[in-house]
């Protein structure tokens, strides 16, 4: 099984390195660890887990259609043109580096979802990196480091409520620890994308470009309501694909009574993106866009269901009983089990509930340390996997490759390295 681990993940990173196809890497994969497992369950079983593993992909899969079909809906109705141009008024071309990682940080955080804090900003915040020539690896790395602050640490994140339930914890009391884990990372963060803004600032911010957004869009109040949609929906802890789709239908009648645009116009952005004539900045989206990440999803998936079905998973959490290990090796463990484990799960929610596993043992009654540990391993750390959905989504929908953006994630550096550090003294437990 080693063998195989080690073989899958050379071939992944070839394919990162090279520019193949994910999914081509990972269906290689799958079918190396099928043919070992069907010598103990047998190819039947083997393919009813991999359709179990596709079953579960739906959610995503669902999610990662409504989300490009909406940039596209955004797009062609104004919406999109509409937040660049507010943009505009916030930054400033030496600060725009930081004040992108601090936008995304406070939406996420509001929210609680990296994806909709992604559709919300991040793709306006791209686009005016587009027009003032900066080096966009810099400014995606801000965006996709900003994005999954809220992941960590907003009481509305989803993935904060995964690692509440499986770790038997209060999600209040997780909240208030990944504050206070969190501030020193934070603010080191916030110094180096300073550096960053003074390194690399942007060249100019495009007059023209609000000139020929004014010519092509109505820039109005209302064409905000979309946007005001998804974070008013998810504050009030609604799933974002409910969020998702009210704001898509509030985003068609805004685009065509609004904005004027031809129905048919709107249905084709959302099913192909919105490319108009010419070079325009606001152009892209789609559920199109989407299809390389679905595929991805569905082979990842697909995989993630013959691991589980092999007892691999029941040997490594044996072998970690054996195990007694000081606190920061502890944390340090936790930290491989979750960079292992996000890279064969190709989700946040997979790396947590294996981490969970895994590393349990190790920490008997510490409850809240191991979710502390998990919040600051499993969460940021998926993000720095290649194909995993948390990065291979937002560097899709940015259009800038893995190889270019992670030198600057820096939040999620800084997370766990921080409190690798930190975790010489033991912590105190607190009160369940």
């Amino acid at each position: 099984m080693v063998a195989q681990i080690v073989v899958v993940f050379i071939l992944l990173l070839a394919c990162v390195l090279q520019g193949w196809p994910l999914a081509w890497g990972l269906a290689v994969g799958w079918v190396v660890f099928a043919c070992g497992a069907q010598q103990a369950i047998g190819w039947r079983q083997v393919l009813a887990v991999s359709w179990q593993g596709l079953r579960t992909a739906w959610v995503v899969v669902r999610t990662l259609t409504l989300i490009g079909a909406l940039i596209g809906a955004w797009m062609a109705s104004g919406t999109i043109a509409t937040i660049v141009a507010l943009t505009f008024r916030l930054v400033t071309p030496s600060t725009f580096v930081v004040m992108t990682f601090v936008i995304c940080a406070v939406v996420s955080t509001i929210i609680g979802t990296s994806f909709g804090t992604l559709s919300v900003v991040g793709v306006p915040l791209m686009i005016v990196a587009r027009s003032g020539r900066i080096d966009l690896e810099v400014v995606a790395g801000a965006i996709i480091a900003g994005i999954y602050v809220g992941d960590r640490c907003s009481p509305l994140s989803s993935s904060a409520s995964l690692v509440a339930a499986v770790t038997g914890t209060h999600l209040s009391q997780n909240v208030r620890q990944m504050l206070k884990t969190g501030w020193l990372p934070l603010g080191l963060a916030v110094i180096g994308y300073a550096g960053l803004s003074w390194r690399s600032p942007l060249a100019h911010l495009q007059a023209n470009l609000l000139t020929a957004l004014a010519h092509d869009f109505v820039l109005a109040w209302w064409q905000l309501l979309p946007a005001a949609i998804v974070i008013g929906l998810a504050i009030l802890r609604r799933p974002i694909s409910e969020s998702i789709l009210m704001s898509l239908v509030v985003t068609m009648l805004l685009g065509h009574f609004g904005q004027h645009t031809p129905w048919s116009t709107l249905l084709w952005a959302m099913l192909a993106g919105f490319h108009p004539a010419g070079a325009h900045p606001v152009a892209g989206g789609g559920i199109s866009s989407m299809l390389t990440a679905i595929s991805v999803v569905l082979v990842s998936c697909a995989l993630a269901g013959v691991l589980n079905a092999t007892s691999t998973i029941q040997g490594l959490e044996q072998r970690m009983q054996r195990q007694k290990l000081t606190p920061q090796r502890r944390f340090w463990l936790t930290g491989v089990v979750a960079l292992v484990t996000a890279g064969f799960g190709c989700n946040q929610s997979v790396a947590v509930i294996l981490t969970n596993t895994l590393m349990r043992p190790q920490y008997g009654q510490e409850r809240q340390a191991l979710a502390s540990d998990i919040e600051n391993t499993a969460i940021v750390l998926a993000p720095l996997i290649p194909w995993n959905i948390a990065v291979f989504v937002p560097t899709t929908v940015l259009g800038v490759s893995f190889a270019g953006y992670w030198p600057y994630a820096l939040f999620l550096y800084l997370v766990p390295l921080c409190n690798w550090l930190l975790a010489k003294k033991p912590r105190r437990q607190a009160a369940p």
